[in-house]
């Protein structure tokens, strides 16, 4: 399993949220989250859907070097960081890998009772399940399409 800055989430996994409000993370995503080294998952509501974006210390790390790229003054990257740095929340996972989300993130991701991990390659979101069954169709069709532009990467010669 990859781990760190290499770490890959896939799949989908639909959890229980019990009467204390606590949320099992899936084994698969606590294993590439690496949570021995660091027992942080890093939660920020999304910015474009009901959803909670997800990840460990390399996912903020990941969203840090792209903000810095933006001119330091410019309107987006004030409204990326304050959006970020005020809303980003550390929760760490209990010995058995449960979760307890704020109230705050519960209420964006409109979830009660259930709530589904979806793996987002280099993070993952929980959403509420049937929320994401509607957003998943319209994914399936943009992806058809989104397929067609894909090209075969170069071909990687390796050193002798």
């Amino acid at each position: 399993m990859r781990r760190g800055a290499e770490a890959r989430f896939f799949g989908s996994y639909v959890n229980k949220i019990d009467a204390k409000g606590r949320l099992a993370t899936p084994a698969v995503f606590r294993r590439a989250l690496d949570l021995a080294s660091e027992n942080v998952i890093y939660c920020i509501p999304s910015t474009e859907e009901p959803c909670i974006d997800c990840g460990g210390a390399d996912y903020l790390e990941h969203w840090m070097l792209m903000i810095d790229q933006l001119d330091p003054c410019s309107p987006k990257r004030v409204s990326l960081e304050r959006a970020i740095a005020t809303q980003l929340t550390p929760i760490s996972p209990d010995k058995e890998g449960r979760i307890v989300l704020p109230d705050h993130l519960r209420k964006h991701a409109h979830l009660d009772g259930q709530a589904m991990f979806a793996g987002h390659i280099r993070s993952f979101q929980i959403w509420n399940p049937e929320a994401f069954d509607e957003v998943l169709v319209a994914a399936k069709k943009f992806a058809s399409d989104a397929k067609l532009s894909l090209r075969n990467p170069p071909a990687i010669v390796e050193a002798s």
